[in-house]
């Protein structure tokens, strides 16, 4: 398992990055409260590589108080003069004010023209599924990031290195989410978070790569109450799809991010949906799912999610109509002559619960309609006229 210290060492060999020294360093001036000093230096770079820029900063006990930097690029063992001036903060304390300014003031070089990738915040929240991670990422430098490439640890062990292929404008910031699905442990944690741990990004400051949180953990759980089960339309007909309404609400400590709901009729599973919605502790929603009866008669409806299961509604589903028709009767002569009339007998009866009015009837002869009407009694005659061989 990769820990912070191996990575330590990984990102030394892999980051190679250009090595900027500060010669004849010279201060003018006193330390004085609200005060200004100057400065003047010669970075020279040490290294093979091209620096793209030389930033100073002027540090007073660890707090940073002005800068100078040359956006121009500066080849393999070249030097640039830097010259500049800094304020001095009002509240300067009187120990300080004693002494030479090389010995509280300090300077530190690094490319200018380069992003600087920093850790900003770690926020950590738990839900149905874990933990889940926001890092807030800060830019620092004075050119775009192309990506944020990222390690995340738990109490020094790596769980996840990833990268987001987002760029990251000079001065903005970039948050990412991690959704650790491992089991939770209670009691104290450090989360730490390590950008560009392989080195892949040119960075003008690798020694705020890191961030790290400690975290108290603490047992949870997840719970839910289903209820208001209704469906609509009210009058439910076999065959006819009806919507079957639904609360959920969120009685539990964590945060429910998908709700797997099964929905029973007669005890028996009709159908299955999973919800991706967010559903924070107190939270209720109301969903939908759809069902087609396929038989008449007293139903009972009920809903489960995560082995929660509602009072049970009961419905009733009515049939549809549904129509038979009897044994065709013809009194047709036994030669078939135009113009001649015949009379076909049938009788038709309703099968459903619902009544029906009315039924139209269609009457084909060797594949044409020859006769249609509306008939409103279960049994009649039909009378018609030959026009054709039938």
């Amino acid at each position: 398992m990769t820990t912070l210290l191996g990575l330590a060492l990984l990102s030394s060999a892999a980051g190679a990055r250009p090595r900027l020294d500060a010669a004849s360093p010279h201060w003018s001036g006193e330390l004085k409260p609200g005060g200004q000093i100057g400065y003047s230096l010669r970075a020279v770079n040490r290294s093979k590589e091209i620096s793209r820029g030389v930033l100073c900063s002027i540090y007073l006990q660890g707090k940073k108080i002005g800068q100078v930097f040359s956006a121009a690029d500066l080849p393999a063992q070249g030097e640039v003069l830097l010259e500049g001036t800094c304020s001095l903060p009002p509240d300067l304390a009187a120990e300080i004010q004693k002494r030479a300014p090389e010995q509280v003031l300090t300077m530190q070089l690094q490319p200018y023209r380069v992003p600087d990738l920093s850790p900003a915040d770690i926020s950590v929240e738990k839900n149905s599924e874990g933990l889940r991670w926001t890092v807030t990422v800060v830019n620092k430098g004075a050119a775009p990031a192309p990506a944020v490439p990222y390690q995340l640890f738990w109490d020094g062990k790596a769980i996840a290195q990833k990268k987001a292929l987002e760029s990251v404008q000079p001065g903005d910031s970039y948050q990412f989410i991690y959704q650790d699905k491992r089991p939770l442990e209670g009691g104290k944690h450090k989360l730490s978070c390590w950008i560009d741990p392989t080195g892949e990004l040119e960075d003008a400051d690798t020694s705020n790569n890191q961030y790290q949180l400690e975290w108290q953990g603490s047992a949870s759980k997840s719970d839910l109450t289903a209820r208001g089960v209704s469906i609509e339309p009210e009058n439910a007909v076999v065959g006819s799809p009806v919507r079957v309404m639904f609360a959920l609400t969120n009685t539990g400590d964590v945060e429910l991010l998908k709700l797997p709901v099964v929905l029973k009729v007669d005890d028996k599973v009709e159908g299955e949906k999973k919800f991706f919605q967010s559903l924070p502790p107190g939270g209720e929603t109301e969903l939908t799912m759809t069902w087609v009866p396929t038989e008449a008669g007293q139903h009972r409806l009920s809903v489960s999610c995560q082995g929660v299961t509602s009072p049970a509604k009961t419905i009733e589903v009515a049939g549809r109509p549904g129509y038979k028709f009897g044994a065709f009767q013809a009194n047709v002569p036994k030669r078939s002559r135009l113009e001649k009339e015949w009379i076909i007998n049938t009788t038709f009866r309703n099968l459903g619960t619902l009544p029906c009015d009315s039924v139209r009837a269609v009457l084909w002869a060797d594949g044409s309609k020859v006769w249609s009407a509306r008939l409103d009694q279960p049994g009649f005659a039909l009378v018609g006229r030959q026009t054709g061989q039938a």
